[in-house]
């Protein structure tokens, strides 16, 4: 893919369409599950100037479709933050909040902070439930803040529910909190559902009813809280996030995606953008061969030819998403040193995928597609 008239050097394959805000790494929250270790303890927080700059740098690059303003937990920026949404919605791009509804106490402060929001042009708000915001934040707030957004022209409001076999805060739990039946974006054979019609307000409603994942301080979370696909295989697929959904770290880094806490890893944080510029930076990460096998053939990839490299390495006998994989792969200083050494393999198997895919090649992509001898990993 060509994008020098986008703005961004002509060899960067892979180039941001949304970018994720991680505003603060302080929150109201301390939840057992989360995937950046946020916290009251915690303070590094980006300010208005740095988070407009990175945003204007990376849409007149390559024309953002929306920021989504995520932390921490982002309202605790009070002002800045509604500047900042004002400002993104003044680019004519589309904005998301994620929050955890801690600000909702009661019908009127849910009210009151919904109303700043809409009135700084926010698109679209999810708020996060689950049984590890319970003990820091009722499932009251939430239910104050769903209400408080109705028919005030959001285009959509979203419950972001992380759920396992052991949960006790269930989809099934919150529709009855909420006294209506929401649809929920996946099947009970975990497919994605075909978006619901708005309602008569004009507004989609949602409950995102997503697995648990061990990541951050969620690595050592128990079994019972896991879902895990039928097949290891099943995880052997490109990550569709990583660059293309950029984000901006706590410490204004560019890093490759909000998944994980990516800022100060060594393949998934590409620099700081006062360092260099948002465009210098995603000129890096592609040309990082581990990035942009991350991006092309997935982590799994990654994990399967490191084995095959270093029989010696360990990772766990099984993962439930991606993101879980490449987190490991990503912090294993071993594990990185060794796929370095295989980079022209890498680059080569990179090229293959990308060949596949531009002649309409969609099946999912295993290792060696450049005639390398690849040995498999735990499955």
């Amino acid at each position: 893919m060509n994008t020098t008239w986008l703005g961004y050097p002509s060899s960067a394959a892979v180039v941001p369409d949304q970018m994720t805000v991680l505003t603060t790494s302080s929150c109201t929250a301390r939840c057992a599950h989360c995937l950046v270790r946020s916290g009251p303890e915690r303070d590094d927080t980006l300010q208005y100037r740095q988070i407009v700059q990175a945003v204007e740098a990376a849409h007149t690059a390559g024309r953002l479709s929306v920021v989504v303003f995520a932390g921490g937990e982002p309202t605790t920026l009070g002002e800045q933050l509604l500047d900042a949404i004002a400002h993104v919605n003044s680019l004519g791009i589309g904005t998301r909040l994620v929050t955890n509804a801690s600000w909702a106490t009661n019908e009127h402060s849910a009210a009151t902070m919904v109303t700043q929001l809409r009135e700084a042009g926010l698109d679209e708000i999810n708020f996060s439930a689950d049984d590890f915001h319970l003990p820091f934040i009722p499932l009251e707030c939430v239910v104050n803040a769903w209400r408080a957004c109705k028919g005030v022209g959001f285009r959509s409001v979203v419950i972001a529910l992380s759920s396992g076999p052991g949960s006790k805060v269930t989809p099934e739990s919150v529709q009855e909190e909420l006294g209506e039946r929401v649809p929920l974006t996946y099947d009970d054979s975990g497919d994605l559902r075909s978006m619901p019609p708005a309602s008569g307000d004009g507004t989609t409603y949602l409950i995102a009813n997503n697995n648990v994942y061990r990541i951050g301080r969620g690595r050592r979370l128990r079994e019972r809280y896991v879902s895990y696909p039928a097949t290891q295989e099943h995880l052997e697929r490109p990550c569709p996030w990583a660059v293309r959904s950029a984000a901006l770290s706590p410490k204004n880094h560019l890093v490759a995606c909000c998944g994980i806490e990516a800022e100060h890893n060594e393949v998934l944080d590409f620099g700081a953008v006062g360092d260099s510029s948002v465009t210098e930076l995603v000129g890096r990460a592609n040309a990082d061969p581990l990035v942009a096998a991350i991006a092309e053939l997935g982590p799994r990839y990654l994990m399967r030819r490191a084995l095959e490299l270093d029989p010696s390495l360990r990772f766990r006998s099984r993962y439930s998403a991606i993101c879980e994989i490449c987190e490991d792969v990503t912090t294993n200083p071993r594990a990185v040193s060794t796929l370095r050494q295989a980079s022209a393999a890498i680059e080569a198997d990179v090229l293959a995928a990308r060949i596949l895919h531009d002649i309409g090649f969609v099946a999912p992509v295993e290792a060696g597609l450049a005639g390398a001898d690849h040995g498999g990993g735990p499955s």
